[in-house]
This record gives structure tokens, C-alpha cells and sequence, in this order.
């Protein structure tokens, strides 16, 4: 199903990370497929604004923000994080796949030298590390927490930008 990315801090449980992208209807697919945020500015009321990126390190709730995200609207205005509820690789996971929180993103940075070999020994997405990826956190009105995962920026962007990438996770 995926890669292990992050095991809490008790060591019970994590997340994986599916080895690609997904495309707007949650489909695997090989080669990055830009998508929104949101298609508009918006404050997802019930999912805190993180303004500092420590603060966004220390994010890990991937799938209880992707829960607030997908409450707050439909699939047209949250394409990311629908995109990841939509992602079905076997039944038992279907629904269940989140967008990765910030923190969790910021661990697979600092793991990527591993993470990238395990994603080619699966036969994942080749060029995974070299784009941008939404998170499920954030930032403000108008900015979501994103990463690329081969570098060390955690930063925050626009939402309206589709130029960015979907990569799920699923909690265990």
C-alpha cells in the first residue's frame, strides 16, 4: 500500500505514503497532476491556522484535518484533500487516505534519502521528490502549508495555486 513516513512519538502507529501521485479523482498516476487547495480563499473554520512553521512541524494530524477540510466542502472547492478521500487502492482503505499534515511532510524531507530508494524499490513515481505537495495544514484565509520533499523548505503558498501535487497518506 504505501510507505511507512512517520511513527508517533509512542511508537505505536503512523502514517504510510502511497509511492505516487493521485490525479483529481483520486486515480494513481505516474507523472505529477497540479491541483488546487482550494478554488477559493477560504478559512476552513474548524481546522486551526498555523502561522509558524514551527508550529506547522509539530502538525501531524493528517486525517483529522483532512476530516475538517472535506466537512467544510465538496470536492470542487477542495480538490486536494477530496482527491485523497477519493483514492481507493483496496477496499478496506477506501475513505481513509488523508492529505499529509505539515509535520509530516517536514519528516519525510528529513527521511527522504530512504524514503526516495524505498519509492523506487516499489516501483513508485520516479520524480516524486522533485515537485511541490500540498498539506493539510493550514497557513491562513488565503495559504496551505506545502513542501517539496527532496528539500528542506516547509512553506506556506497560495491556495488558489494549482501548480501544486497530491501525495496521500494513511494512518495505521
Amino acid at each position: 500500500l504505501g510507505i511507512v513516513v512517520y511513527v508517533n512519538a509512542d511508537g505505536v502507529g503512523g502514517q504510510i505514503m502511497a509511492p505516487w501521485w493521485l490525479d483529481k479523482n483520486g486515480n494513481r498516476s505516474s507523472s505529477p497532476v497540479g491541483m488546487y487547495w482550494s478554488t477559493e480563499y477560504t478559512d476552513v473554520l474548524e481546522l486551526p491556522n498555523v502561522t509558524s512553521e514551527t508550529l506547522a512541524e509539530a502538525d501531524f494530524d493528517s486525517c483529522g484535518n483532512t476530516d475538517k477540510i472535506v466537512a467544510a466542502g465538496n470536492a470542487r472547492t477542495y480538490l486536494a484533500a477530496w482527491a485523497t478521500r477519493k483514492y481507493a487502492p483496496t477496499t478496506e482503505t477506501s475513505g481513509k487516505w488523508c492529505l499529509p499534515a505539515a509535520g509530516v511532510l517536514r519528516n519525510i524531507q528529513k527521511n527522504w534519502s530512504a524514503i526516495g530508494t524505498a519509492v523506487n524499490k516499489v516501483g513508485g513515481a520516479s520524480n516524486l521528490g522533485n515537485y511541490w505537495v500540498w498539506s493539510s495544514s493550514e497557513h491562513s484565509i488565503s495559504y496551505a502549508w506545502y513542501a517539496r520533499l527532496d528539500y528542506s523548505i516547509l512553506g506556506n503558498y497560495g491556495k488558489l495555486n494549482d501548480g501544486d501535487y497530491v501525495v496521500p497518506v494513511l494512518e495505521f
